[in-house]
């Protein structure tokens, strides 16, 4: 701005400073940072403790089923899946029994 304008201006506005701050409101403005700043650590680590017990339900429900899946495997219930590889490498009973009496 040149002095021109801050001269127009200063005669249309007068020398009165149009901002009003209300008393006592610099005094009081840390405290109420610090509030606000006390109250958005206290959500976030709301949420934190949220996130960790929704990963840790989820990291156990995993396991849950993995290992629920594998215990049927290895109990032997579905024995069509060994079959299947042992037709698929062509051996019969006799060469079965052949093999471990040599390893023997």
């Amino acid at each position: 701005m040149t002095t021109f304008e801050e001269n127009v201006l200063a005669t249309r506005i007068g020398k009165k400073d149009p901002f009003l701050v209300p008393e006592g409101y610099f005094e009081a403005l840390p405290e109420q940072v610090m509030n606000r700043i006390k109250k958005h650590r206290q959500r976030r680590r709301i949420w934190q403790w949220a996130a960790a017990a929704v990963m840790a339900g989820c990291i156990c429900t995993a396991g849950f089923l993995t290992l629920n899946s594998n215990s049927s495997l290895l109990a032997g219930s579905d024995n069509s899946y060994m079959e299947d590889e042992l037709d698929y490498s062509m051996l019969n009973n006799l060469d079965i029994q052949q093999y471990l009496t040599v390893a023997e």
